[in-house]
Order: structure tokens, then C-alpha cells, then sequence
């Protein structure tokens, strides 16, 4: 993922959440919204980031099936 398109996104997301905290009542149940949505966000970036890369990062991707796959053909 480009470097450039991750801080725009993030710079545009910072200024969404700003402008709704500013616009809503400050109460508990405005901020713990804010808070669930911010997480779920930032949960969501971080997947994109981490899938861009199948065979490196937090999650991981089996290259099991694909060797088995470059041996059938080897065989031939």
C-alpha cells in the first residue's frame, strides 16, 4: 500500500472522527461510539496492511499448498 494513500486515509479518517466529536454532546455513550468506531477502523486498516503481505506480518498465509502444487508440476 502506498505510503502516500495510507496518510491521506489516515488524515481523512483523524478529520471525519474530529468533526464528529466536535459536533455531538460529550456523554459517555458518544464516547464510547467514538471510541468502538475508531478501533474498528483502525482494526480494518491494519488488515489491509497486513493481507497486502500473505507471507509476512501478524497473519500468516500456508505456502504448503502452493509448493505441493510446484512439485505435481515439477513431476511431470
Amino acid at each position: 500500500m502506498p505510503t502516500a494513500f495510507l496518510v491521506i486515509l489516515v488524515f481523512w479518517l483523524a478529520w471525519l472522527f474530529l468533526t464528529f466529536g466536535l459536533q455531538a454532546p460529550a456523554n459517555p455513550t458518544v464516547i464510547g461510539v467514538m471510541m468502538v468506531c475508531s478501533l474498528s477502523v483502525a482494526a480494518a486498516i491494519f488488515l489491509v496492511i497486513d493481507m497486502a503481505h500473505p507471507y509476512l506480518g501478524v497473519i500468516h498465509v500456508s505456502d504448503g499448498p502452493l509448493r505441493a502444487t510446484l512439485e505435481h508440476i515439477a513431476s511431470r
